[in-house]
């Protein structure tokens, strides 16, 4: 995996042992020797992730923490801490002042490597999400982890119930996230309905090798922990292990004796990162789901409608062999917006939209392709069902008493439905020119609509495929 690291360290020959290591990696390395350079340097080249060891001269380790942390661009670059003392005092407060990962001395190449590249696969993930969901620094998307939304979720994993139930009963009383266990091969979904966990803590015994993999093969391939993370904890004999999972999709592997302090930090940041991926995953759905949806009515749009169409007539389902499409438009809704304002005829286009979406059936497609037109698609409908729907719509809709906000008379409207049969199974060459020429054939039945009073249904000519 590539990626742009900058190592910072005072000491030239920790920097340089270090990048050549990494260098060997494929990594594009770059150093640092103070903070006020590194900040510099970091501001210029953005990396994709900053390897902190002995403390510059100029600027505390914290201080460049939280002065990497200010910066927009730099905010979620992971941050790596390398200690000289590997205790638990000295891992905690490296997290506490915002470190990603603490790794201590001496330091183990390949297990360092593998957290490297575990972390690097999620900064690069995150990114890849923010890029797909646009820019939205209001949205706090730029911003540093710190500040959770929310209390996380998260889930133990153990060989026995009662040592799963025993690490919840300790990790409950240091932190505040909501705690649940569960024994090792047990289904882990929760209660109907509920959230899936954030984080997995996955507690690895000593076993066979190949057994341990397959655990941490078996969670990452579950439905249930398809966006979460996992957190493996190894005893001290299996550490050899640590490697394997990081590169298997493990977000973090501690091995020995958990601190729950640590413990309990490192959870938190993961819950971190789990939240801001989901809020930009929300956001990526929220945008597709803009692009296919009319914001006024909550219809599909054209967007939308014309591949669903181009879809019905080219796909070769064995099953039913038409379909038929109408086209319809409010008659006179012009002097609605010029006598009531465009209020008024906004509130009418949604109760239209109301009725057409809860009079055909679930299978059928209603979109508004225009103004106060609408384009509704009954896959498998011949021409009598077509029609009967349509007259009923009509029906429904010149029936309708529309309310509206300070008027004391409720509004009435008409519409006229221009109808369209069209044929299936045609495939791709042939689709996208047939449905063309069923538009055009259901615009012309309801133009022939609107010429004889309106009001009314008319149907139109089966074109050629």
């Amino acid at each position: 995996m590539s990626g742009i690291i900058l190592i910072v360290d005072a000491v030239a020959t920790n920097r340089i042992v270090l990048k050549v290591k990494l260098a060997a990696a494929h990594f594009d390395v770059h150093q640092a020797s103070g903070g006020a350079a590194a900040l510099a340097s970091a501001r210029d080249l953005v990396p994709d992730l900053v390897i902190l060891g002995a403390a510059p001269r100029d600027m505390s380790g914290e201080a460049l923490i939280a002065a990497l942390r200010a910066c927009p661009d730099l905010a979620s670059v992971p941050v790596v801490v390398l200690l000289s003392e590997n205790t638990a005092a000295a891992r905690v407060a490296a997290l506490k002042a915002g470190a990603d990962d603490v790794i201590a001395q001496p330091v183990d190449e390949r297990v360092m490597l593998a957290r490297l590249r575990a972390l690097l696969r999620q900064h690069l993930a995150l990114q890849d999400m923010r890029l797909n969901a646009g820019p939205d620094r209001a949205a706090g998307f730029g911003e540093a982890p710190g500040v959770l939304l929310r209390p996380g979720r998260i889930t133990i994993l153990g060989p026995s119930m009662a040592e799963a139930m025993a690490l919840r009963t300790r990790l409950r009383g240091a932190c505040k996230h909501h705690v649940s266990a569960v024994q090792t091969g047990a289904p882990i979904a929760g209660a109907q309905g509920a959230p899936a966990a954030d984080v997995f803590v996955l507690t690895i015994p000593a076993i066979a090798e190949d057994t341990a993999l397959e655990l941490m093969a078996e969670l990452r391939a579950a439905p249930e922990a398809r966006h979460g993370r996992i957190v493996c904890l190894l005893p001290n004999e299996a550490r050899a292990l640590a490697a394997s999972l990081l590169d298997m999709g493990a977000s973090d592997v501690i091995a020995g004796p958990a601190d729950m302090s640590e413990l309990a930090l490192r959870l938190t940041r993961q819950i971190e990162r789990k939240q801001a991926v989901d809020q930009l995953r929300a956001r990526l759905h929220d945008g597709l789901r803009a692009a296919m949806i009319d914001p006024l009515t909550g219809l599909y749009n054209r967007r939308f409608a014309m591949p669903f169409l181009k879809g019905l007539a080219s796909r070769q389902n064995g099953g039913a062999s038409g379909f038929a499409v109408m086209l319809a438009d409010l008659d006179h809704f012009k002097r609605i917006n010029d006598r009531m304002g465009h209020a008024a005829g906004d509130r009418v286009l949604c109760h239209v939209a109301d009725l057409l979406g809860s009079s055909v059936r679930e299978v059928d497609l209603v979109a508004r392709i225009g103004g106060e037109e609408f384009l509704i698609v009954m896959p498998g409908a011949d021409g009598s069902e077509a029609r009967r729907a349509a007259d009923r719509l009509c029906r429904r809709i010149g029936e309708a008493d529309i309310a509206l906000r300070g008027q004391t008379e409720p509004a009435h409207v008409t519409v006229s439905i221009g109808v369209a049969l069209g044929e299936a199974q045609l495939g791709e060459a042939r689709a996208e020119r047939h449905v063309e020429a069923i538009l055009e054939e259901a615009d012309r039945a309801l133009y022939r609509a609107k010429a004889r009073g309106r009001n009314t249904v008319t149907i139109g000519a089966r074109p050629a495929a």
